[in-house]
This record gives C-alpha cells, structure tokens and sequence, in this order.
C-alpha cells in the first residue's frame, strides 16, 4: 500500500511538472506570436491592403504560394484568402489561381474568367466534383478574377486549374470527343470497352468509392487494364497527336488521361491510407505540371494537402502521412511557402453544429491566447528564444476537416492565419439540398 502511494506521488508530481512545462511553452509562444503577429483589420476587400503587407516578408521570392483552411466550409477562412489572393495578384504579380477541385472541368471555369464565356451560376452549380467550392464567397472570388482580367494584357491574366481526381468522369467525355476527332481507328477499338461510367458518376467521391467497393476483383482488374492502356497509348502517340491537334490541347488530353487512370486506381483500393496517397501523388504532379506552365501559382488546399513535411492524423493516428505538400516541398524547396489556417471557436447552424473554444496546448488553442480576432502569424527565420524554438518544433495539434492533424508547426508551415470565431459558407441552395441528402 506505501510502494503504491509513493508511486501515484511520483507520478503525480511528473504530470504536474510536465503540465508546468507545457504552460511555460505556450505562454513564451503566445508572447513572442503577439509581438510577431500582423492583425488582419477587416474580412472586406478594400483599396488599401496595409494590414497584408507581412505577405512580402513571408513569400519573398517565392512562385508558389499554398493557401490553407481548417474546414472546406468556413466563410472567414474562404473571406481572407480571397484578399490574399487579391493582394498577391495586384501587389506581387502571382499569375494563376489552383484549387483543390476537379482537374477535367476546371478548364471551363478558365474559360470563364479568361474570356467571359458561360454563366458563372451555371458553371459553378454543373462542375463535377464542385459541390464543396459552389458557394457565394468562391463565387465572389472567381468574379473578382474575371474583372481583373479584363483590364490585363494576354500573358499577365490570372489562370485557373484544378489538381483533384475525385471526379474523372468529365475528362473521360473529353478525352474520347479528342480520339474520336484524330484517332478514330482508336476511337473504335476503345468506346465500347469498360470505364466504369456508371460507378464514377461525378458525384461525393465516398459515393464512387463505395460502387467501387462493391465491384468484383476481376472487373477492378478490367478497369485497371483499360485506363492504364489508354493513359499510355495517349502518351506514347505523342508526336502523331500533337501533329494533328496542338501541343497545349494534347497536353490538357494527357493530363485528363493521368488523371483517370490515377483515380481508378486510387477508387480500386481497399486500404484508406493507400487511397489517400495515390490521391497526394497525383495532385502534386498536377501541380507540377501546372508549374512548368506559369511562373507564379497560388494554390488553394485543405491544411492536410499544404503542410512541408510529415504528419499523422488522429483517424489514422499509427501512421505518418506525407501528402501533396511534402511532396512539393521536395521539389520546390525554398521557392514554396505554405500558410496554414486556424481557428479557435464556432457555430454553423444549419448543421446544429458546435465548436467548442480550442483546447490548450494545440495550436488553434495557443493562438486563441492572443485575443485577436484574425491575423497572421510569420514562423519563418528563427526567433532567438529557446523556449519559442522549442514550441515551434515540437509536435502539435490542429484541428482539421472532422479530425486532428498533429504536425510540427515550423516544419509544415511558413505561416498561419487565424480567425477567432467562425462561421459556415454560404452554400447554393441547390448544392446545399444535395449535401443534406
């Protein structure tokens, strides 16, 4: 009974030492973040851009910008990074704006803002794979790119792609109008064979991965077959296609084709994990790809997609995960930075849905110390204070999309952005039906 007391004592006083640490940790950070921060003065768009200008500092000389969100549907997150992207435009002539979203159909939204065509409601409410991003902020946003546009000369527009695979059935259409018109000996071999149309409806990627799930082992294997054989056909006729097309629409076919081909086999595996970094893989080759076409990116993902280096998520806690960021990172070294988002607290009411302020010790908790409503926070350089250092390189966590991320703060991320309290996009009323059901 005495050897347990003494050990419940020690163990007591270890935990109380370590709480101890720990507050001392974030108390120095809290200080050093509050002299180190730049408020954010308003959500609004406006002339002046003051408040931004830490943007220049944090970005340098970069060409590739990564702009992150807790949730895919907080209104002050999607509100700020519309006046980033503004600012980075306007002030530091970044000429192409990538988003999280579905690759084959984004070329109609470029269309959009690069020449007008289309109805911006329609587009918007039709894109395959779009149901996150149909909302009136994302809508303001790709607006205010068309308008800028218009005053610019052809090499200085702002550009518009998609990096996502979730939703490969509208480059499949795409891909076979293009065979059909410079191959149609091929075309004739391959537009009865199977591409699992009907299970890749572009539909919520959980509803593909479920038919997916369903389907036999050897159609998975016939599926496999036919894309893997288009994407490489496409690839190695190169020189003919490009003879009788164009290098530019040649290049967006084979693009769609890799993009296919990596989805299916991202929908044919069982394994979670695996799923997700086939999908990591493809984006940053997209990305890539994207890059080795404009000097100056701004790409818009989930905080998960954008951070530099390794992490672990607490749905799959026994795993570290290195996603698109990572990946990018490897290639692009200093000439990357990403800005990580984060928030404190919130309602969205129309979910009935709740959260709580942000616990301690994480970094939505700790940033939350500052009592500001939003701001951005620069972790680049070194801050000369050991406990400061030590904060920044320690593994922390951060809430992320229904789960937590943990992740080394200075490792994944340039800077962070924070807002307060937050609250739910504003949907279209006809996206927002489909989501409920």
């Amino acid at each position: 009974m005495i050897r347990f007391s003494i050990i419940f004592l020690i163990l007591l006083v270890t935990a109380s030492c370590n709480n101890s640490s720990s507050q001392e940790m974030d108390d120095k950070f809290s200080e050093w973040a509050l002299k180190n921060s730049q408020k954010i003065e308003t959500l609004e768009l406006t002339q002046k851009q003051d408040d931004l200008h830490i943007l220049n500092q944090i970005v340098g000389n970069a060409e590739v910008v990564c702009l992150g969100e807790s949730r895919h549907d907080i209104h002050e997150q999607f509100q700020l990074k519309h006046r980033f992207i503004k600012y980075l435009v306007e002030e530091m002539n970044f000429t192409s704006f990538v988003l999280e979203a579905s690759l084959p159909y984004s070329n109609k939204i470029n269309d959009y803002i690069l020449n007008g065509n289309g109805n911006i409601d329609e587009l918007m409410s039709n894109m395959p794979g779009w149901f996150l991003w149909d909302t009136q902020e994302m809508k303001n946003i790709l607006i205010w790119v068309y308008e800028h546009n218009k005053g610019q000369e052809i090499g200085n527009k702002v550009n518009f792609y998609g990096i996502d695979i979730v939703a490969p059935n509208n480059g499949l259409e795409q891909i076979f109008e293009y065979i059909k018109k410079i191959d149609e000996p091929y075309f004739e071999q391959i537009k009865n064979k199977n591409f699992g149309r009907r299970i890749i409806e572009d539909n919520q990627w959980q509803t593909t991965q479920q038919r997916f799930s369903e389907l036999p082992e050897d159609e998975k294997q016939i599926l496999g077959k036919n894309y893997n054989g288009l994407f490489k056909h496409i690839k190695q006729d190169k020189e003919n296609y490009i003879a009788k097309s164009s290098e530019n629409e040649y290049e967006w076919i084979l693009k769609l084709s890799y993009s296919a081909n990596e989805a299916n086999k991202m929908f044919s595996e069982t394994d979670r994990l695996k799923m997700g970094l086939i999908r990591e893989n493809a984006m940053a080759n997209i990305t890539f790809w994207i890059k080795e076409r404009n000097k100056k990116i701004i790409l818009w993902a989930h905080n998960v997609h954008i951070g530099k280096s390794e992490f672990t998520m607490s749905v799959m806690p026994e795993n570290e995960i290195k996603g698109m960021g990572d990946i990018l990172n490897q290639k692009f070294g200093d000439n990357m930075v990403s800005i990580g988002a984060s928030f404190n607290q919130g309602e969205f009411q129309e979910q009935n849905l709740t959260f709580e302020p942000a616990e301690p010790y994480t970094i939505d908790g700790t940033l939350a110390k500052l009592k500001t409503d939003y701001f951005i926070l620069n972790l680049k350089g070194n801050s000369e204070n050991k406990i400061v250092e030590k904060w920044l390189n320690t593994d922390k966590v951060i809430r992320a999309q229904g789960f937590e991320m943990t992740c080394i703060p200075k490792k994944s991320f340039d800077a962070i952005f924070f807002t307060n309290t937050i609250s739910k996009v504003n949907y279209n009323p006809t996206t927002l039906e489909k989501l409920r059901n």
